[in-house]
């Protein structure tokens, strides 16, 4: 075993010799799995009775990683999956910054915002909304690493079978949305020419309080408004590529009909909202801005959660209340209220980590705010506990002798 490995373990049972960890609920009918710091396996078909059991197991061993099954078992630990009698699983949803566009070019603390700001619009837009669950129904868990988790326990959710979670994750990702159902046209006018006869058509806008993936539209409408009138009109092909085979007269008519000043009380997009269409564009200006919305609704209204996750009904999951390996953080269940105002890399680190330093030698410069202080430099630096965890167990950095 390293030093470095001596270091965190060392920290890690004085965590867990104090920790009250509840365990999930029915904890005699789930499954545990752990990793160690001094062995590359898993190991799996772990069962407890109570969480004082499960309390003493961690105390003990010391684990790096601590999960739990989202089943239910008649025989948890039993040796194979066949043998365990499967009674149901919870409902959950994983978002990672695996899976949001843009977190790679991201800082740390920016991604996390990322992520957090996607499982608010999971929540609030889907579960609580949508699909009608309470709050005392969701259990809202920061993995400790780059993400959060959903639990739902309903008893509605539990016999759900692979597909049928498939489906709800497609439905929450807006996967295979039809954007002609969201904005449907119609006939508007008839043209006649000497040669052919020209019908227009007329774009539909979701009504203000429409329910379901139109609502979302709606409000989704509203907000690449409020981005656009902001913003000058020669930086708008720059920010939505979708718009870059347009002439950029196109570009910058569209632009001022949508937000400059016109006969009346109102401008173009007032107008489009009050009156739920996008007739108010001209006809030279109108595909440019159908590709724009197209292009907009779903990545602005979308939970991109990991599909895999909540398609498996037998899948480990990180245990609330334990330490996650790699950056000595608490998986921390919260309420709603708590999550809008919650900052990982401020909140997550136990109180029992001391501010006592210790040298280490950083192996690539870092710029990082932990526990509200900000840690730059690279070479060797001295860290208060929490920090030199955080960097050595995110392989950025060693202990000095």
């Amino acid at each position: 075993m390293t030093k470095e490995q001596e270091f965190t373990m060392r920290w890690f049972r004085e965590y867990y010799s104090g920790a009250e960890i509840a365990g999930p609920t029915e904890i005699e009918h789930r499954e545990f799995g752990f990793m160690y710091f001094d062995k590359d396996f898993v190991r799996r078909h772990v069962g407890f009775k109570r969480p004082e059991d499960l309390r003493k197991y961690l105390s003990s061993q010391v684990p790096m990683h601590v999960y739990y099954s989202s089943a239910l078992y008649d025989a948890p630990s039993a040796p194979k999956m066949e043998m365990k009698g499967w009674k149901g699983a919870d409902l959950v949803f994983d978002l990672d910054a695996d899976h949001i566009k843009g977190a790679g070019s991201m800082s740390y603390s920016e991604m996390l915002a990322l992520v957090k700001k996607d499982m608010i619009r999971l929540l609030d837009d889907f579960l609580f909304g949508d699909m009608g669950f309470g709050e005392e129904d969701v259990r809202i868990v920061f993995s400790g690493g780059r993400g959060y988790h959903a639990h739902i326990s309903d008893k509605k959710v539990l016999s759900l079978r692979s597909h049928e979670r498939s489906e709800i994750v497609d439905y929450v990702s807006g996967t295979d949305l039809d954007l002609d159902w969201v904005f449907p046209q119609s006939a508007a006018m008839k043209k006649e020419f000497k040669t052919h006869t020209k019908v227009e058509k007329a774009v539909a806008v979701p009504e203000s309080g429409a329910g379901g993936w139109r609502g979302h539209a709606r409000r989704a409408l509203e907000q690449l408004f409020d981005e656009l009138r902001f913003m000058e009109p020669d930086g708008v092909k720059k920010r939505f590529p979708v718009l870059s085979k347009y002439k950029d007269q196109v570009v910058l008519g569209l632009h001022k009909e949508l937000f400059g000043e016109r006969p009346g009380d109102m401008l173009g997009y007032q107008l489009i909202l009050a009156n739920n269409s996008l007739e108010y564009v001209s006809d030279r200006y109108k595909e440019a801005l159908l590709d724009l919305v197209r292009s907009e609704v779903r990545p602005r209204v979308a939970a991109e959660v990991d599909e895999p996750v909540t398609r498996d009904i037998k899948r480990l999951i990180r245990l609330p209340g334990s330490l996650h390996g790699k950056t000595g953080m608490r998986v921390i269940e919260m309420r709603r209220d708590q999550l809008t105002d919650f900052e990982p890399l401020r909140d997550a680190f136990p109180d029992i980590y001391p501010d006592d330093v210790v040298k280490v030698q950083v192996s690539s410069p870092v710029d990082v705010a932990l526990k509200g202080v900000r840690f730059r430099g690279d070479g060797e630096m001295e860290l208060p506990i929490y920090a030199a965890l955080f960097m050595i167990l995110r392989m950025r950095a060693s202990l000095v002798p």
